[in-house]
């Protein structure tokens, strides 16, 4: 009993000390001036971590937007995002397509969306692949594209290489700009 009295009065002598000057340690002062709070007044909502968000016509979802982190602005409907996943649906509500990016932009307004950054298109009917530098969508012209070298790579293995490429949303008119081959890949 007397061992135990001792280690409760080393404890409460030594440790206890230790252990509130670590936690005044960890306390930080948020009104400090200069603080990202102060820095983003302005703004709608500052950063979204872990954004979903789904683009509509009509009431009807013609797709969903993710992302990482996303910026957002009071004055504009253009949100800044990293980490971006976009899907688009058909009429019928299933995948039609997803564009992946480092970063990208999409205004909510108009659903315009413009994806940067080792893009990468995958369009789910036919099984075949864009990749491009960046991803332009724009819902009111039913229109994808992308001004940057393209690559296209089918289903089957094929490749084609060009300097840039437009679709419609369908994916059924997927024209490549000055193609420069199509390699069978084995």
């Amino acid at each position: 009993m007397d061992q135990t009295r001792r280690r409760s009065a080393l404890l409460r002598r030594f440790l206890l000390p230790a252990a509130l000057i670590a936690a005044g340690a960890c306390q930080v002062d948020v009104n400090t001036p200069g603080t990202a709070s102060s820095e983003m007044e302005g703004l709608e909502s500052p950063i979204v971590f872990g954004m979903v968000a789904y683009m509509t016509a009509t009431g009807v979802r013609e797709g969903r937007i993710q992302a990482d982190t996303a910026f957002t602005y009071a004055d504009s409907s253009k949100i800044d995002l990293r980490g971006m996943t976009a899907v688009f649906f058909d009429e019928n509500g299933r995948d039609r397509a997803t564009v992946t990016g480092r970063e990208g932009e999409w205004d909510q307004e108009s659903d315009r969306m413009l994806s940067k950054g080792d893009v990468v298109l995958l369009v789910h009917t036919d099984g075949s692949k864009i990749e491009s530098a960046e991803i332009n969508y724009d819902p009111s012209i039913d229109r994808v594209w992308s001004d940057s070298a393209t690559v296209r790579t089918l289903a089957d293995g094929s490749v084609t290489r060009g300097s840039s490429f437009e679709s419609d949303i369908a994916f059924e008119n997927v024209d490549v700009r000055n193609p420069r081959g199509a390699l069978q890949v084995f």
